[in-house]
């Protein structure tokens, strides 16, 4: 397995690619169903919300040294107590890798290859992504480099072409939920960006450790604008009422454009650019999940750890029922719970820090 250091570029491509990649086509339906019009005003608040959890991020990454977060959990609380902490990362971790897998081969199955077996689609997927991470965080860095400007291109293309169906009028009031209904709206759009702490997988590979939370913050930023942009544009042409009962509001949005009027239906390269995101943010979160398993198991190489990974992952991603099940229940979970969960996780880590450090300060000898 190759050793990587990670460019600040690479870093900011990647972690845009985990918060913005899964819930970019269900973005506005699920904004529109917690807060309505006001559903811009959730996303820039969640937005906010989430920079302590950054700041955290960056303070356990320092101190971390040259270990991961799994690792670094075993130093502080030991082997037994140590493992026992560090499941409540790791779990989550195989968690999101497998239920996000099951969400790409739901939308691929269910909008190109209808008579495709789903099991037959998610175990191409996660071949590509052995492949994909057995090369390291280089090759799976690299590879975000190399789509990134395509992506950019297509998404500036949707963008523009969508314009032109926009109504103002479907878009006011632009205050019309409660602050609860905001805040409700916040919480999801808080725990997607929360799924940064994934870096503490790959910090010891991060090539400029200091520039870490101005990059944070920065692609916060980015996909901030892009998930406004989204919402507005998808609430601009079809209303509030119309997007809740859209399953993929954004595929909708994309069917609707035409190019001279007579190129239509670019549903299908937007569709293999998003998948072309999420294969990005399943390899990293899957390279993720074989690095805290070595350090769990205290293994060397994370190749001996990637094929039984891949079948955890494989039956995880088959325990919901239906299409419903791994989307729309995933993202009501996930959206309630996650914000607060990664950060009351987090803040005790780093207060176990602090009190060991404070600890081991006042044991050398003066």
């Amino acid at each position: 397995m190759k050793s990587a250091h990670l460019t600040t570029k690479q870093m900011m491509i990647l972690v845009c690619f985990i918060s913005f990649g899964t819930i970019f086509f269900t973005l506005p339906r699920t904004l529109a169903q917690a807060s309505g019009h006001s559903g811009w005003l959730s996303i820039l608040l969640g937005s906010l919300m989430v920079i302590p959890t950054f700041w955290l991020i960056t303070q356990i990454g320092s101190a971390m040294q040259e270990m991961s977060i799994i690792a670094y959990c075993l130093s502080l609380f030991g082997p037994v107590f140590g493992r026992v902490y560090a499941l409540l990362f790791l779990l989550p971790l195989l968690f999101f890798a497998a239920i996000i897998i099951r969400i790409l081969a739901e939308i691929i199955v269910s909008l190109v290859l209808p008579e495709t077996p789903l099991e037959l689609v998610i175990i191409m997927l996660l071949v590509l992504r052995y492949y994909l991470a057995q090369g390291g965080m280089l090759s799976i860095a690299r590879w975000g480099e190399i789509i990134a400007p395509v992506i950019v291109l297509m998404f500036v293309t949707m963008f523009a072409l969508s314009m032109e169906n926009v109504d103002l009028e479907r878009i006011e009031p632009f205050f019309s939920a409660s602050l609860m209904e905001v805040w409700k709206g916040s919480l999801g759009i808080c725990s997607t960006f929360s799924e940064m702490i994934v870096l503490l997988y790959i910090y010891p590979q991060i090539k400029k450790k200091a520039q870490v939370l101005p990059a944070l913050l920065w692609s916060m930023f980015i996909v901030l604008c892009l998930f406004e942009v989204t919402f507005l544009i998808t609430m601009g042409t079809y209303g509030s009422a119309f997007t809740q009962r859209l399953m993929f509001p954004v595929i909708e949005l994309v069917k609707d454009i035409a190019i001279f009027e007579f190129i239509e239906h670019l549903e299908s390269p937007f569709l293999a650019v998003w998948i072309f995101i999420n294969i990005t943010k399943n390899s990293l979160l899957f390279y993720a999940c074989c690095v805290g398993s070595r350090d769990w198991f205290g293994t060397i190489d994370i190749g001996n750890l990637m094929i039984p990974i891949s079948i955890i992952i494989f039956y995880l991603s088959m325990i919901p029922d239906n299409i419903n099940a791994s989307i729309v229940s995933f993202e009501i979970a996930k959206g309630v719970t996650f914000w607060l969960y990664a950060f009351v996780l987090l803040t005790i880590l780093w207060l176990a820090g602090k009190m060991k450090a404070r600890r081991t300060a006042n044991e050398k000898p003066a």
